[in-house]
């Protein structure tokens, strides 16, 4: 029964995007509970699965890191199961549909006719419309987890209320930085890549090392219509920094260095044990100065330190405003200075 997508995608308002995506045979239809859920489920970020049970009820897991969206599944699914004896059936994997279909065999590790743009790479088992039926291209630069590789590290969630505007998602991974500039340098080398293949618009975003490196490449004059930084750092923690002042002119010299054109996002939280004090100040005085269009989000109540954008309340409340900033240039509630 083909009309349990249809439901779905009435459900998410977003008919054109998954028209796009297969669709298969369902055994029940969703209660009203599961229609809203999905809706939800739309606007967070890979990896990420969508599960209901004989009962008619949904669960879903998004914001998965690893590999592949093989954790996000077992999660989505446990949860389901956890409510006692019953059928729980995969419905989407990340943004393609499988209802009830080996995931492995219709979600493939790279999505056809998405190629390398420079050095970023496309989100793996994603799909991507292409630069010329894409809204745009949002590229997820990665913070640094102490002694592990973070490359299969997941995009925050918030990320997820662009690509249900439209936008493939594209990574910039690093294992480490080992040159600031030349990785700087490299991102708006991408960027204007991403623009000779076709895509109208193109929002840089990352966290922590990632937040720094694409502020970076927006000072190199990377041509993006927004960046949105989220815990800016690539100093280490406060506590071993031999001269803390480097860090805070660095962090000067980057948010000066920027021009007016794009929409410019910083996000600090507070107990950061990555921030040095100030920026949040330096970021609204180096606006104000340049013309550049800005958002400053400073120690945002209710989220503390250095990995609250991470989190799912985040993007729930602030993750409406953020896009509204970056496609609009209008500072919407609770956004704001």
């Amino acid at each position: 029964m083909r009309w349990l997508i249809a439901t779905l995608v009435l459900a998410a308002s977003i008919a054109t995007a998954e028209a796009q995506l297969a669709t298969q045979p369902t055994p029940q239809p969703l209660n009203a509970e599961a229609a809203r859920l999905f809706n939800d489920f739309q606007n967070f970020a890979p990896h990420r699965a969508f599960v209901v049970g004989a009962d008619g009820k949904a669960n879903w897991q998004a914001g998965v890191s690893g590999p592949n969206p093989a954790s996000a599944i077992a999660s989505a699914m446990k949860r389901c199961e956890d409510r006692g004896p019953q059928t729980c059936t995969l419905h989407v994997v990340n943004n393609y549909t499988v209802t009830g279909q080996d995931w492995r065999q219709l979600v493939p590790a790279r999505a056809a006719d998405a190629p390398d743009i420079g050095r970023l790479r496309p989100q793996p088992y994603w799909s991507m419309r292409g630069p010329q039926l894409a809204t745009g291209l949002i590229v997820w630069s990665h913070g640094y987890m102490a002694g592990k590789n973070a490359t299969d590290s997941a995009p925050q969630s918030w990320v997820g209320r662009f690509t249900r505007l439209g936008y493939d998602l594209y990574r910039f991974d690093r294992e480490w930085i080992s040159d600031w500039a030349s990785d700087a340098t490299a991102l708006a080398t991408a960027v204007g890549k991403a623009r000779e293949l076709g895509y109208r618009r193109v929002v840089l975003a990352g966290q922590s090392a990632g937040a720094w490196v694409s502020l970076a490449a927006a000072m190199r004059g990377a041509k993006v219509d927004g960046v949105i930084s989220i815990a800016a750092a690539h100093h280490g923690t406060v506590d071993k920094m031999r001269d803390t002042t480097r860090a805070r002119s660095e962090w000067q010299q980057v948010i000066k260095g920027l021009k007016p054109g794009p929409a410019i996002v910083v996000v600090n939280f507070a107990d950061d044990t990555y921030d040095v004090g100030g920026r949040m100040a330096d970021a609204k005085a180096a606006f104000a100065a340049s013309g550049v269009t800005g958002l400053v989000i400073d120690d945002p109540d209710g989220f503390k330190g250095h990995g609250a954008g991470s989190e799912s309340g985040f993007a729930r409340k602030f993750g409406p405003c953020l896009v509204a900033f970056v496609e609009t240039r209008k500072k919407q509630a609770p956004c704001g200075d």
